[in-house]
């Protein structure tokens, strides 16, 4: 699914439509009429969406896997079937559609700070505060069960919001720590580092429209690890591996050797690794 940089780029491009005025609007939320009222603000939380009407309301997407918001001049053609569209808001000067998205979701601002899943976030990383007060926090969370795996821990939003799939494999190797190792055998200064290098990262990809980048050295590869199972470490020449991890069974891309991960730790063959939820 898209990662924090990716909904912060969204609704960044979406900024331009923030005080005009719907003219049409079409959604998979019935009876539900737009038409009239302003667009007061667009806000990216983690991997969440939210569009705000009259500063009172506001339309709530998650992307997840296939999902995206694509902005155009009135008009202009569509680069996906209008039967995929799960939310059209047109104003005088543009049209967003939101394709594919398994959320679409009208709420007030009360049911926003009452949500399941918005009012449980961890703390933003590439939210408004950029002082440590986000960074100590979510260590705090992420102490909370000590057992649990890193791997799993760092995507779990309730403890962190903004990290996903990709950065977790790409800052866990840069890092050079064990995915499967619990979080308890860190100590803060570590987990202090990861979380700093997860700011860093994500805010770096704010920047420009290509694709997301932890690597910047000389070469054509974007990533040290993540999708690149049986290839050669960048660092060792250890072929890099992959593990799936999780109830989710998401995919963890590592360095055997510089993140030390042991034999022992390794799982029996055929099956998938499971200690607890993982979001």
């Amino acid at each position: 699914m898209p990662e924090g940089d990716t909904l912060h780029k969204v609704a960044a491009r979406l900024q331009v439509m923030v005080g005009q005025a719907v003219t049409r609007f079409e959604s998979v939320i019935p009876e539900l009429a737009l038409v009239g009222r302003t667009i007061t603000a667009v806000e990216a939380r983690g991997k969440n969406l939210l569009i705000w009407f009259d500063g009172t309301h506001a339309l709530y997407t998650h992307l997840r896997m296939e999902g995206s918001w694509h902005l155009y001049p009135p008009n202009s053609p569509w680069r996906k079937p209008a039967t995929a569209a799960r939310a059209v808001i047109a104003t005088e000067s543009w049209l967003a559609v939101c394709f594919y998205a398994p959320t679409v979701e009208w709420l007030s601002a009360w049911e926003i700070e009452h949500h399941p899943v918005l009012s449980a976030l961890g703390p933003d990383l590439l939210g408004p505060d950029e002082s440590d007060q986000p960074i100590a926090e979510a260590l705090q969370r992420l102490r909370a069960d000590p057992r649990r795996p890193l791997g799993e821990a760092i995507l779990d939003q309730r403890l962190v919001a903004g990290l996903g799939n990709v950065y977790k494999s790409e800052l866990l190797f840069m890092e050079r720590l064990d995915p499967f190792k619990p979080v308890g055998d860190y100590d803060d200064p570590t987990l202090l580092r990861l979380l700093e290098a997860g700011r860093k990262w994500l805010r770096r990809n704010l920047v420009g429209a290509g694709p997301r980048k932890t690597r910047w050295d000389v070469g054509r590869a974007n990533t040290w690890v993540y999708n690149r199972s049986g290839e050669l470490c960048p660092r060792c020449n250890t072929p890099i591996a992959m593990r799936r991890q999780g109830t989710l069974g998401r995919t963890t891309y590592y360095c055997p050797r510089c993140q030390q991960v042991g034999a022992a730790a390794e799982p029996p063959r055929g099956r998938v690794l499971v200690r607890g939820p993982a979001r």
